[in-house]
């Protein structure tokens, strides 16, 4: 079942981003900024990345790559960041956007940090796998394990990022996401948040 953005989700996204954009008056230059979607947004990185960094979470729950890309100024380019962790790509899948599309997006976007920002640090994380059973379809929908594999293996040579590859980390022994790493099928329990901050940390 393919996902749909509903009017609701459209607001919410709407007044998250007018949040960015209030938020970037503030004094967030040399910060290192988190972007994605939910499991972006829903990071608690004091619990697990710790405070000693100032780490700016631009998470926005049921993003897209033609979402960030449409507003990756107000988002991210505006803080002037020193480094970038961008977390995309689930909800491309979700939506029904082919490979090639998501691909391109994901280029557009680390091109225009690169020209804009050329002095971040910019990681693109590996978008992370679901569990496919059927307790967890409604949740799941049109996402799958063999599309986010191939997926990944496309982010992982594009140029403008260093690719951090956290998919293998939350597998179970038949390569789902581990019962124990989720809540839904999709999203992120805390022990799956803690396994990747560990890996996490060595970037920051």
């Amino acid at each position: 079942m393919k996902e749909v953005i509903s009017p609701e989700l459209a607001q919410y996204q709407q007044d998250k981003l007018r949040s960015c954009i209030a938020a970037n008056r503030g004094d967030l230059k040399q910060g290192i900024v988190f972007a994605g979607d939910s499991i972006i947004e829903f990071f608690p990185f004091k619990k697990y990345l710790g405070r000693e960094k100032l780490l700016i979470n631009r998470g926005i729950a049921g993003t897209d790559t033609n979402w960030l890309k449409h507003h990756l100024h107000d988002q991210v380019l505006a803080i002037e960041p020193e480094k970038w962790f961008l977390l995309i790509g689930t909800n491309d899948i979700g939506l029904d956007y082919g490979e090639d599309h998501i691909v391109s997006n994901i280029e557009d976007i680390l091109s225009s940090l690169k020209r804009e920002s050329p002095s971040t640090a910019v990681y693109l994380l590996s978008v992370l796998p679901v569990s496919e059973k059927a307790v967890y379809q409604e949740k799941v929908k049109l996402r799958n394990n063999r599309l986010i594999s191939s997926l990944n293996h496309r982010l992982k040579q594009l140029p403008n990022a260093v690719f951090i590859d956290l998919y293998p980390l939350l597998l179970d022994e038949d390569g789902d996401l581990a019962d124990d790493n989720t809540t839904d099928g999709l999203h992120l329990s805390q022990k799956a948040y803690a396994l990747i901050s560990e890996q996490l940390k060595t970037y920051l």
